[in-house]
């Protein structure tokens, strides 16, 4: 019998991580050695295959209230001299541990709001970063712009570089929202940064919406889908807002009376979802959608599908290293975090020392449980012959407990437990986070002391 959104959301609404890795960082350990890190690069450095990359640039001109990224908010520019000397400091630091292994098939900046470099700053960055790790001729390169903070000759300055995607953040149309979540973004801005990017020749327009901002509507929601439609993006993410007050303090400025309540939430994604799907687009895990000519979609239906610390990709490095302030690397099993304060990140990497502030060796238990979660998460079924082939174990012996925590799903349509293996339906998708946490060992530790953003 089909259960009515209120049921579902009553049962599934609940905090949880999003699992780009696992375990997620609340489990990580403070004051992780540094020796840890430079074993993992040994290791790595015996590894022919190429990295991924990623690059926090940390600065924004003001902050919007929904954010939830590591910012630096800097009306002044002055910041900027020093944040490059750290970052070349902290390139080589990289480098020097990896003198056989240098290529990269995946380099993304993210923020904070990258374009809030000029130019030459922006050249400088690209070049400190593919000096030392050159980018393969196939690498996926890209790049989050906000259109409010972007001058003309931005975008042709990236794609010369050799940026080949970008994701715009559009998060809402409506102005009301605009004002809410203090960003001020208009549709002639939108409109004309990506007719920009298409005539230079980027092979990748992206868009990202959030669902869940204060003050949204159906009817306000379906208007920014449909717009942004007509702007035949290639890939669109459909992102829940994350409200997060008590670890947040900026987030505390929106009038919690604007928040939609936790049924217009799923309502609005199921909608996002409804037209998405209705354009032709193909649903990409748990909040991806792309084009069915897109190799992201195409890499769905092969099976190809890789999800890590940057989110879902086609081609990724089996290592990622991440420069800057709060970026995550994962190298050869090891998990490491950056410090998050800017300052004492750039103390650090300027002293020669990784600037680690978390980090986590991930056992074989780890290593099983993430592919595993990663899987149902990117093709939304587990095979146990697949797991047996790469693990050699026994998932339905293994697993006895969590596949009884999911047969008590089985009725609310989200998941079917079959002998061959989990299978998440399509309704199931929109809860994918829940119908993984049974095969997380660390979660019950966490339930009491840590802050996830809520799964629906």
């Amino acid at each position: 019998m089909a259960l009515s959104l209120q049921e579902l959301v009553k049962h599934y609404d609940r905090p949880g991580p999003r699992y780009t890795g696992y375990p997620m960082p609340p489990v990580w350990s403070d004051g992780f050695p540094e020796t840890e890190v430079i074993d993992a690069l040994a290791r790595a450095d015996q590894d022919p295959g190429p990295f991924s990359l990623y690059a926090h640039l940390p600065f924004c001109k003001r902050r919007c209230s929904y954010c939830g990224c590591n910012v630096v908010v800097s009306p002044s520019y002055a910041p900027v001299e020093g944040f490059l000397q750290a970052l070349e400091a902290e390139v080589d630091l990289w480098a020097a541990r990896l003198p056989r292994r240098r290529q990269a098939i995946q380099l993304h900046w993210g923020g904070g709001t990258p374009t809030y470099l000029k130019v030459p700053e922006l050249a400088r960055t690209f070049k400190l970063i593919t000096d030392r790790f050159p980018l393969l001729p196939n690498a996926e390169v890209s790049i989050e712009v906000d259109p409010t903070f972007l001058d003309p000759d931005q975008l042709p300055a990236l794609r010369e570089m050799g940026f080949n995607r970008v994701s715009f953040g559009v998060q809402d149309l409506d102005e009301g929202v605009q004002e809410l979540i203090t960003r001020g973004q208009t549709w002639d801005q939108t409109l004309t940064t990506v007719k920009q990017a298409r005539a230079l020749g980027f092979t990748g327009v992206n868009l990202d919406l959030v669902y869940g901002l204060p003050g949204q509507t159906m009817a306000t929601f379906r208007h920014t889908l449909e717009s942004t439609l007509e702007l035949s993006p290639d890939r669109m993410a459909i992102y829940g807002f994350a409200y997060l007050p008590s670890m947040l303090a900026h987030q505390r400025t929106i009038p919690t009376e604007t928040l939609p309540a936790p049924e217009l939430r799923l309502e609005l994604l199921l909608l996002a979802v409804d037209i998405l799907e209705q354009h032709g687009y193909v649903a990409i895990g748990m909040d991806h959608f792309a084009r069915p000519d897109d190799e992201m979609a195409k890499a769905v239906k092969d099976g190809r599908l890789i999800r890590n610390f940057m989110g879902y990709a086609v081609a990724a490095g089996s290592d990622l290293l991440g420069f800057g302030p709060s970026a995550i690397s994962n190298v050869a099993g090891v998990y490491s975090q950056n410090e998050k304060i800017l300052t004492k990140w750039e103390r650090q990497v300027q002293g020669g020392h990784f600037a680690i502030h978390k980090g986590h060796r991930l056992n074989d238990d780890d290593l099983m449980r993430r592919w595993l979660i990663h899987e149902l998460m990117g093709t939304f079924e587990l095979r146990w012959d697949a797991l047996a082939a790469r693990f050699g174990v026994d998932g339905p012996v293994l697993f006895k407990d969590a596949l009884e925590e999911l047969r008590a799903e089985e009725p609310y349509g989200t998941v079917q437990v079959r002998p061959e293996g989990v299978f998440i339906t399509a309704l199931g998708r929109r809860f994918v986070r829940n119908l993984v946490q049974p095969f997380d060992a660390y979660l019950k530790q966490l339930a009491t002391t840590t802050k996830f953003s809520r799964t629906v």
